[in-house]
């Protein structure tokens, strides 16, 4: 008989279910009570990303003289300006963001819009396909007309998404629990 057969699969997996879901649940009050510091902090993250990636590409070129190329010191040079952008000015990069994401879904929607006009008379989806082409276009008009609301809502988005999260990691914590400690007890 082998020292893992009479192991518990999940028996300590509920615990861990418990502790995500509290972390999850926190993460999601956090973010809605400091939504516009969220949208920042994504961007300093970003920002700092940037610089890093950008200078060790451009450490690369200086390293390895054998194999450098001018593109990897190009591209060092552009990821740390557009690192220092962010840093520099956190909110002028949100709204730029916003606004290119709010641009792509304008255009996504209208192509959208127009496949399902002409699916009409072919397809039986054609409804559907319309539908979720207004609903992603007013998405993008909602964010490149109003970016900073759009990229708050974002915020709220994860919020909301991390809570609900966290409560259903929970609740199979809970259960997991339940199961281990009802297969633990003797059978009468």
């Amino acid at each position: 008989m082998s020292g893992t057969s009479g192991r518990k699969p999940f028996k300590h997996s509920g615990t861990a279910l418990l502790f995500r879901g509290v972390l999850a649940i926190a993460l999601g009050l956090l973010v809605a009570s400091l939504p516009v510091a969220t949208v920042f902090g994504l961007v300093y993250v970003f920002g700092i990303y940037a610089i890093t990636d950008g200078l060790t590409d451009m450490a690369h070129y200086f390293y390895d003289p054998s194999r450098h190329s001018r593109w990897s010191m190009a591209g060092g040079s552009v990821s740390v300006a557009a690192g220092l952008v962010a840093v520099s000015w956190p909110g002028i990069t949100a709204v730029a963001l916003t606004f290119l994401v709010g641009s792509w879904a304008l255009v996504l929607g209208v192509s959208q819009i127009m496949l399902a006009v002409e699916a009409r008379g072919e397809a039986e989806a054609w409804g559907t396909l319309l539908l979720t082409g207004l609903v992603t276009a007013l998405f993008g008009v909602v964010l490149v007309f109003n970016p900073g609301a759009g990229i708050v809502s974002l915020a709220w988005l994860l919020a909301t998404f991390a809570a609900v999260a966290g409560l259903l990691l929970i609740v199979s914590g809970v259960k997991l629990r339940r199961h281990a400690t009802s297969s633990v007890l003797p059978a009468h």
